[in-house]
């Protein structure tokens, strides 16, 4: 490969450079022969027991889908013939590899990292090469023309860096590692998958949200009850992130739109560690935005986390990583409390004689009950301990590792409606946690193989009060708005739940280098999952209590539904099992890179449904009442292809296509688990669908990368997405005239975009990487419930006849990322986004009668993040680090949210400010309509330091 690697000291000559190798500083011409005084090269029986003996040392074996690959060729610098039995030794590691007659080798199954690597050839002067890049199932090559030995040669330093274009790329896939994330103004996961191109608000090109698939070690830790990430990775465990945005291998299952695969830290042979903290606040011109924040007073925001790694000298080579963080946020939206939970809603004054007492406008008089001592209160807090541990032991052919996940959350929603009544939010807690236990053997030097076992487990619940029985509840009617614009005067928000998905995995894969070109993989895995889910409100006794009688917290009885408490309450448990297995060949060779593969799924959802769909009711006066019907088990087949064609060494087209399957999440497989349908008033029963088939994406891009200069490159991908049998609703119409709606699959959506990236690696003190992304996200709904939506009304809304732009649907996007300065010493990290505006369904008075949704477009939203750092190095070893963290820069306000009417965040038309009638208050309009949740968050500043030992 060209231009991969500058001279650190006496330099042997690489290939693609135009240099002569140099030994003790002084130029030698060579001729053919060796020089004198030196050994001859490696004969080919001894080269062979060389490559045998290095292979046999593979002992720090990570897993597939975790590892990278380095390969390339070894000659003579002066005669161009390849060496022989040369040995390739990753350092820090026991992974080696040894050059065949033709001079190629490849050391495989490499954990992501940078590395030293050291080349060694019998008669040769030896060289090393460091920081070489190791990224997620990518080939790095490393070619080398070694210098004959000669007296006192000094040995060759090199130094690598990354390819500027990767030729083994067969689709759209970033990799960033823990030097990359340490730069950028970012603390969590979800943060580094928003600035990857095509990732919108979490929807990856297109799709909706809850179409990716998240690994940690290789292993899923998706929630299957709703598609999402429970699990809080802390940036200090992750060794290297791989966000694959385009089409994906067959080893990746389960997803439509993307996968996100992390791979965590192991523990070293020498202890490190490692702690910082922070404190900050929110500081905003915006005050009367939102209110109690503006001014660094308090610092609210407190942030502590601890890393320590190292040998545990219990068991020779057995190692640990450990990390550990509280995180605490009182948030940007504040409540005042005018009210307390105990107090009602304002009624009528009476005279005497019981008539209502009028103003001398003829309005009648309100009293209005508030006891609240105007304190602000946060709305939306959170608070989280997380803990991530592994422990890993090595024997030559073995490695074993265990892995610990565990995180304690706690948060509030902030709803407008209660913001003078704080104290009646829900309280939500999540504890979550993840076992893992993982096998590497290695049966022979090109063949390793992993068997995985883990339990996931997520629980959820929420309440405003610990106990569902506690006395403090209110009747749910209590402190109800009687007007419009009119916040919430009393009372507390009546839901409960409880959730936990248990879920079991056996995974097994091999992989097999058969042959220089082919390597092989095979796998599969069993999920076996347990679902527990309990939702359940308040309800009002049959008759009135009276406003100074109490109330004692009342339930349907489990299993029965109302109009007070449509969902009823229901609870149920379900044990679905799934399995998957693959096939997968990834052939490399000079002209082309082929990765070529094919999946199985399978799921079995164990569940029963209702057999006549219009006899809810269970009515014996129609034929098969109460008759259920066991569901059928799904069957897929995926089939996956990627080539890459390098053109030159500088430039490198690639295309792929797939199908990519995923079952819907398991909510609305299971919603409504007693199949229950009020008998009388409007639509407002939704039944779950345990027969829904999966979802169906056809994918495919086709892209150029390529090298502008020895730093600078242009990556340009066109793709398109298919996806049919997306989940959608339709409206049944039962025998005794009443509606439900219930899942199926029926709506479909296309997605085609352009991306372009240019990537300046890190030179001349600055990095910087730009991209845009021109899409289009059109499709029949965004919402599978858009149908019952649009029944509410009367008459309903007409279901869309046309395709309509869905609502992440943003058609231009550009993300900067820049990096400055010296990480040794200073470096400023800046992350700036544009996005034009999301569509929005505009009010039929403005759109002139057109119902069709999103048809109109917010206003473009801008940011920028900051993260400033400077390190001290102390005494002793110790570096200290001292940073800034800043969100929202320049403390814009990107609106959000818009009136449907003007287009523009907490704006009324004059026509509706006059309409909006009497306000039964303690509030004014204005107030009402100032809703902070229409703008994004206000400038936040954080402040800490942190010290490495």
């Amino acid at each position: 490969m060209l231009d991969l690697y500058k001279p650190t000291g006496k330099a042997s000559t690489f290939e693609g450079a135009n240099e002569t190798s140099a030994s003790a500083g002084a130029v030698r011409a060579r001729s053919r022969a060796p020089h004198p005084g030196t050994m001859r090269p490696l004969s080919l029986k001894r080269g062979a027991l060389i490559a045998l003996l290095s292979c046999i040392c593979l002992s720090n074996i990570s897993i597939a889908g975790t590892t990278g690959k380095l390969a390339g060729r070894i000659t003579d610098s002066q005669t161009g013939e390849p060496i022989v039995g040369a040995s390739v030794l990753v350092q820090g590691t026991s992974l080696g590899g040894a050059t065949d007659v033709n001079g190629y080798y490849y050391v495989d199954f490499i954990p992501p990292g940078n590395y030293s690597v050291l080349i060694r050839a019998i008669g040769y002067q030896k060289a090393t090469v460091n920081k070489v890049p190791i990224k997620i199932d990518l080939t790095f090559t490393l070619n080398m023309k070694l210098d004959p030995q000669a007296l006192n040669a000094k040995e060759v330093v090199v130094t690598a860096s990354r390819p500027i274009v990767q030729k083994d790329l067969t689709s759209t896939s970033v990799t960033v590692s823990a030097s990359d994330i340490s730069k950028m103004p970012v603390e969590s996961v979800g943060q580094i998958i928003g600035l990857q191109a095509g990732v919108v608000g979490g929807h990856f090109r297109g799709g909706r949200s809850d179409e990716v698939a998240y690994l940690v070690d290789g292993l899923p830790v998706t929630d299957p009850f709703n598609g999402s990430l429970p699990l809080q990775v802390e940036n200090s465990s992750i060794r290297e992130m791989e966000v694959i945005s385009g089409t994906f291998n067959a080893e990746y299952g389960q997803a439509m739109s993307g996968v996100v695969n992390i791979v965590t830290q192991d523990g070293g042979q020498k202890f490190h560690g490692s702690i910082s903290a922070y404190t900050g606040d929110y500081v905003t011109t915006h005050t009367s935005l939102f209110p109690n924040v503006g001014k660094l007073t308090t610092l609210r925001t407190r942030d502590l986390e601890f890393t320590l790694d190292g040998p545990t000298l219990v068991i020779p080579d057995l190692t640990f990583f450990a990390t550990g963080r509280y995180y605490y946020n009182p948030g940007y939206l504040y409540g005042q409390r005018i009210y307390n939970t105990t107090d009602i809603s304002p009624f009528q004054l009476t005279d005497a004689t019981g008539n209502p007492v009028l103003d001398p406008n003829g309005n009648a008089v309100y009293i209005m009950p508030h006891s609240g001592d105007s304190a602000y209160v946060a709305m939306n807090p959170s608070r989280l301990y997380s803990l991530n541990g592994k422990l890993t032991y090595s024997l030559p052919t073995l490695k074993f590792a265990y892995s610990l996940f565990y995180n304690d959350s706690w948060n509030k929603y902030y709803s407008h409606a209660w913001e003078w009544t704080p104290d009646g939010l829900m309280n939500n807690y999540m504890n979550n946690w993840i076992h893992s236990f993982q096998i590497t053997h290695i049966p022979a030097p090109n063949i390793y193989q992993t068997l995985k076992f883990a339990v996931n487990r997520y629980s959820y619940n929420g309440g405003v009060y610990a106990n569902p029985f506690d006395p403090r509840y209110t009747d749910p009617t209590q402190g109800s708005p009687l007007s419009n614009y009119t916040f919430q005067s009393g009372g507390q928000q009546s839901g409960r739940y409880e959730r936990e998905t248990l879920e079991s995995i056996l995974q097994w894969q091999l992989d097999d280098q058969i042959s220089k070109h082919h390597k092989v993989g095979i796998g599969a895995e069993v999920d076996w999952y347990k679902l527990y889910d309990h939702g359940y409100n308040l309800v009002s006794p049959t008759s009135g209590t009276g406003l100074d009688s109490a109330y004692k917290p009342i339930y349907l009885n489990l299993g029965s539904i109302s109009s007070q408490d449509p969902a009823g309450n229901q609870a149920y448990n379900r044990y679905p099992t799934q399995f998957s297995a693959y096939i997968q060949d990834k052939a490399e060779y000079d002209i082309m890179i082929i990765n070529v593969g094919l999946r199985f799924d399978y799921f079995k959802p164990d569940a029963q449904f209702l057999y006549d769909l219009k006899n809810p009711l269970r009515d014996q006066n129609f034929p098969n009442a109460g008759r259920m019907v066991e569901s059928s088990a799904k069957t897929q087949i995926s089939p996956r292809l990627g080539i890459s064609f390098p053109i030159t060494d500088r430039g490198i087209i690639h295309f792929s296509y797939g199908h990519f399957f995923q079952i819907p999440s398991f909510s609305n497989l299971y919603d409504n688990p007693g199949e229950l349908v009020l008998e009388t008033g409007g639509l407002s029963s939704v039944m779950g669908n345990p027969d829904l088939k999966a979802q169906k994406t056809v994918m495919y891009e086709i892209g150029l990368q390529q090298a502008l200069t020895s730093d600078l490159s242009l990556d340009f991908t066109v793709y398109n997405r298919d996806i049919r049998n997306w989940l959608g609703m339709e409206i049944i119409n039962t025998y005794q005239g009443v509606n439900y709606a219930r899942y199926i699959n029926r709506d479909y959506a296309n997605v085609k975009g352009v991306i372009v990236t240019l990537d300046k690696r890190f030179s001349d003190l600055f990095s910087i990487k730009i991209d845009y992304t021109f899409q289009i996200a059109e499709g029949d709904a965004s919402d599978p419930m858009s149908i019952f939506y649009n029944n509410q009304s009367s008459p309903p809304i007409e279901t869309n006849k046309i395709f309509v732009p869905l609502d992440w649907d943003q058609r231009n996007t550009l993300n900067a990322e820049a990096d400055i300065g010296n990480a040794n010493d200073w470096s400023v990290g800046l992350v700036f986004n544009y996005g034009s505006g999301f569509p929005y369904t505009q009010d039929v008075r403005i759109s002139q009668g057109l119902l069709f949704d999103n048809n109109a477009v917010k206003p473009p939203t801008f940011n920028v993040d900051l993260r400033a750092q400077k390190s001290f190095t102390l005494a002793g070893g110790f570096n200290l680090n001292i940073f800034a963290l800043v969100y929202n820069l320049l403390d814009i306000k990107n609106e959000v949210n818009v009136n449907a009417a003007t287009g523009r965040a907490n704006d009324l038309l004059m026509q509706d400010i006059t309409s909006a009638g009497t306000i039964i208050g303690l509030n004014t309009l204005q107030q009402y309509v100032n809703d902070p949740t229409s703008y994004t968050a206000p400038r936040s500043l954080r402040i800490g330091a942190g010290l490495d030992f």
